[in-house]
């Protein structure tokens, strides 16, 4: 079970009933960026594409400059890129290379994930694992792992349209908010948020108690 956690009140007969507590995935349960890795690897596995890849960057940094950098469609714009023209039976066998690779060199945060465990082992929690990462990659990586299916999942969405991979979905910044608020309605009132990243701050401040994991994978309070 959790141990109660430092400078932290009483758990109110409220709280007891039920818990809600949200984990993000990169830089918080693992070091790497899982998504970016992945668009990487592309890369290096259909150099050709590379051609198609200068011709929509200039669209890309004048997406972000102007909108941020949580739009989607920049990010949409350089998976497309990536896997236009690639036959879908080829790109999900590049997905399970990669994600067999990944596993294998991922530099898991342990601290963070045992106090995923944790919470896993109780009754009374809602965990849920929101991530900038497609849910496809999500679920192929760490889809065998003991804990995974305690976890409920919202992350961006791949899917196929104009001759390759699309984002239908970036759940990214407020975006993670809105994603959640679909799913158990307003108001929005979290037991405990861990993330590594600012722009989890939006979903962060409906938590009772936030956690920020270091660089290193250590957890600190934030408030």
């Amino acid at each position: 079970m959790i141990k109660p956690e430092e400078n932290q009140p009483a758990v109110t007969q409220q709280s007891a009933e039920r818990r809600i507590v949200f984990f993000d995935l990169d830089g918080t349960l693992h070091r790497e960026d899982l998504f970016g890795e992945f668009m990487l690897f592309l890369l290096r596995r259909q150099p050709l594409n590379v051609l198609l890849l200068l011709m929509v960057l200039p669209l890309v940094v004048v997406g972000f400059l102007l909108q941020g950098r949580a739009v989607r469609w920049p990010v949409s714009l350089l998976l497309w890129s990536l896997t236009f023209g690639r036959r879908q039976s080829r790109l999900l066998a590049l997905e399970q290379e990669f994600t067999l690779a990944f596993r294998e060199r991922a530099t898991i945060f342990e601290r963070v994930q045992a106090r995923l465990e944790d919470y896993a082992r109780q009754e009374n929690v809602d965990i849920w694992l929101i991530t900038g990462s497609p849910e496809s990659l999500v679920r192929k990586v760490y889809g065998q792992a003991p804990w995974f299916a305690s976890v409920n999942l919202i992350g961006s969405k791949i899917t196929r349209g104009r001759g390759a991979w699309c984002l239908s979905r970036r759940c990214f910044g407020k975006e993670k908010v809105a994603q959640l608020r679909l799913r158990i309605g307003e108001p929005l009132s979290l037991y405990s948020g861990y993330s590594d990243s600012v722009q989890d701050n939006p979903l962060l401040a409906f938590c009772q108690h936030r956690w920020r994991v270091t660089p290193g994978g250590e957890l600190e309070q934030w408030r």
